[in-house]
């Protein structure tokens, strides 16, 4: 996770190992990254794709978010 600094990697290697929910949040989040990189592969997009897209960004930067809590939370104990 390139937004992330050092102690917060960390922080995301921990609750990936020991919690469900941040796990998901996770996995979810490299499905995503596949698909846009599948998309961005294509040479022309259609509306759909294009909508597909959006929408995809919006849930890939809401659990950047969420993450991104979730860990300064845990850091600050």
């Amino acid at each position: 996770m390139q937004f992330l600094d050092e102690a917060e990697k960390k922080m995301a290697d921990l609750l990936i190992a020991t919690d469900e929910s941040f796990k998901k949040i996770f996995d979810e989040h490299k499905e995503i990254e596949k698909l846009l990189n599948k998309y961005s592969t294509k040479p022309f997009l259609t509306p759909e794709e294009q909508k597909a897209i959006k929408e995809l960004k919006l849930k890939k930067l809401n659990g950047n978010d969420i993450m991104k809590k979730i860990i300064k939370k845990r850091i600050a104990g």
